[in-house]
């Protein structure tokens, strides 16, 4: 069985949004999982931080 994913809404400005757009084509991916790993790396690198 897969890992339980939530959806989430969030509001962006439209200009980091076609940026991340462009970013997550770029890399061949949907714009779902470049910012699920964005948010997972932010996470996991200020884990420490605090």
């Amino acid at each position: 069985m897969g890992i339980e994913k939530k959806v989430v809404s969030v509001r962006l400005d439209e200009n980091l949004l076609e940026q991340l757009k462009e970013r997550a084509e770029a890399e061949n991916r949907p714009l779902s999982n470049l910012i699920e790993t964005v948010l997972k790396r932010f996470v996991s690198e200020n884990k420490t931080k605090k």
